[in-house]
């Protein structure tokens, strides 16, 4: 098999997580604009809605700014959300969303985008996310080791579809057997990324050690055993 050439990383609870839950936030923005609501009532409507309302709302794709104006619209109401102050709602929790306060980066991932790079390695971040996630990934100092970001909302496509993991193999110029594609969600980054030929792991920051599970992918306790799979280049000792 072909040495790596390019790691791909998930965003959300991969490098990074939210310091509150989104239906937290969502409840908090909801009960400040005059609804009546508690996390859990917001986490119930809030999957209600992302099962209900279609991947492309009024020609906007899933995820993007505009996509989740509608998403927070359906949502606020049904917390209780007055006609009248809905979208003042809904502004203050895509800024809320896209403050790099509102997230929390997980401590070993910047040391292991820089040992990535050093070493010689494509490191791409493949998320279903809004549009706005280079801005967020630059205020949380993250991009000077990351080489390219393919978000869902651009692509209009998002994991577990083959599409997504394309656009980022040409963005790598690399073959998908030298990618290896890293996520939280089993079926949208472990299955999506072996589904379009590449390699896959599975971060489980509640595991307390590595495996191999039966389907022959690894499972990560955190990123640094990325740098287990990634072999040293072979000219590492002349550098």
């Amino acid at each position: 098999m072909p040495n790596l050439r390019a790691v791909f990383v998930d965003a959300g609870n991969t490098l990074f997580t939210e310091r509150r839950s989104r239906a937290a936030l969502y409840a908090t923005v909801a009960r400040a604009h005059g609804g009546h609501t508690d996390e859990e009532q917001a986490a119930d409507i809030m999957g209600r809605a992302f099962a209900e309302i279609p991947y492309s709302a009024e020609g906007n794709y899933r995820y993007s700014t505009n996509w989740f104006e509608t998403f927070n619209q359906h949502v606020l109401l049904k917390l209780g959300v007055s006609e009248g102050r809905w979208q003042e709602a809904s502004t203050k929790l895509l800024a809320r969303f896209e403050s790099p306060k509102t997230y929390r980066v997980f401590k070993e991932v910047p040391a292991v985008l820089e040992e990535l790079s050093n070493r010689g390695i494509t490191v791409g971040v493949v998320s279903n996310w809004s549009e706005r996630l280079p801005v967020l990934l630059k205020a949380l100092g993250l991009t000077e080791h990351i080489n390219f970001i393919v978000t869902s909302a651009e692509m209009r496509s998002e994991k577990p579809a083959g599409e997504i993991f394309s656009r980022a193999l040409f963005r790598a110029g690399v073959a998908a057997d030298e990618a290896l594609h890293v996520g939280d969600h089993h079926d949208r980054d472990v299955r999506g990324a072996i589904g379009a030929g590449l390699r896959a792991a599975l971060v489980d920051r509640s595991s307390t050690e590595p495996r191999i599970t039966k389907e022959g992918f690894p499972v990560l306790t955190d990123l640094r055993g990325i740098l287990s799979l990634v072999e040293q280049p072979q000219d590492a000792s002349l550098s």
